[in-house]
Formats: structure tokens, C-alpha cells, sequence
């Protein structure tokens, strides 16, 4: 198991530790209208990609919706375009489908922290060969509530991508990190 990953699920015990110590608390989480039951949301978010192997960034945008199945805990779907970079003079690109499960704790009235791990199918492309699978992502982040039904989000993810072009094994890794926001309905 990679550094970052080990890195990764330690953060993700510590952050569920502290969603087991607010779930008896009065805190609001922002991705659902506390006591309402489950609360569907659909949200945008702009930001960065950096590509490891590519050893450059490109603009990402994204799209997403799901349903805070409780306080604690939401089910996401999402989609998103990593932009395109150049490897040695050829273009790349990547976009991945994704379904995460995300497990919040509320740090304030206003300011709810979430850690999400999923499975992501993803394309890549890089010249005129491409390549596509599924594999595991995770990320984690903030969000702010704006208003009752508004909130704005930071999120960092983590794509993995073990793309095959042209025979060669391409293991690139993607860190996109935006700022969004969701709407609850």
C-alpha cells in the first residue's frame, strides 16, 4: 500500500471517529436538512487538475447530485472533466464518472467537514489512443452553509488512472481540487 494511501485512511479513521462523536450532538450537517430524513442535493464545482505523470495541471469542472441518507452519511454520483495537458507534445485528456459513499461530521452550525471513497470509471486519452476501466478514488473536503438550502464547497480528490496506451502501462494520478456549490431541495 502506497504512502498516500496509508496517509489517506488514517485521516479517514480520525475524521469517522469524529462522526461517531457528533452523532449524538445538535450540530446541522450542511449536506442534509437535519431531521427531514433523506435529502437529495445536486451541486457544480470548478477547480484544478494536476496530473502526476504528466507533471502539469489543466482547469477541471464537475458536476454532481446525491442524497444525504442521514446526518452522518451520503451517497454521490458525479461527473468530471480533468481538462487536457501535454505529455512530451502530445495531448492527453481525462474525464471520469464517478459514485462515491461520504461520511460527514458537522465542525459547526455552518461548517461541515466530509470524507468520500468510491469507484470512478474513467477515460483517458492521449493522442489518438485511449484507454478506459474503473478504479477506486477518494477525496475529502468542506462545505459552508451559505442559507438553509445553500452551501459552497472545497473538495480534493484523488483519481487513480492505470490507463494501457499503445502497450505502454500509464499509471498517471490526477489531484483535482475545486470550489462549488450544492443546492438541497
Amino acid at each position: 500500500m502506497t504512502r498516500q494511501l496509508k496517509g489517506f485512511f488514517a485521516t479517514m479513521a480520525m475524521l469517522l471517529s469524529f462522526v461517531a462523536g457528533a452523532a449524538e450532538s445538535d450540530i446541522i450537517i450542511s449536506h442534509s436538512n437535519a431531521g427531514q430524513g433523506m435529502a437529495p442535493y445536486l451541486g457544480i464545482n470548478l477547480g484544478s487538475a494536476n496530473y502526476d505523470l504528466a507533471n502539469d495541471s489543466s482547469p477541471s469542472y464537475s458536476i454532481f447530485g446525491g442524497v444525504a441518507l442521514n446526518d452522518l452519511l451520503a451517497i454521490e454520483l458525479g461527473f468530471v472533466d480533468f481538462g487536457d495537458v501535454d505529455v512530451t507534445s502530445i495531448k492527453s485528456e481525462a474525464s471520469a464518472v464517478h459514485g462515491s459513499a461520504m461520511a460527514n461530521v458537522g465542525l459547526s452550525n455552518e461548517l461541515s467537514a466530509f470524507v468520500q471513497v468510491g469507484l470512478a470509471r474513467w477515460n483517458y486519452d492521449s493522442g489518438a489512443a485511449s484507454d478506459s476501466s474503473i478504479d477506486v478514488f477518494f477525496g475529502g473536503g468542506l462545505n459552508y452553509e451559505v442559507r438553509r438550502n445553500l452551501a459552497a464547497r472545497f473538495a480534493v480528490q484523488r483519481f487513480a488512472i492505470d490507463a494501457n496506451i499503445a502497450n505502454t502501462a500509464m499509471d498517471e494520478a490526477i489531484l483535482n481540487v475545486s470550489l462549488g456549490i450544492l443546492y438541497r431541495f
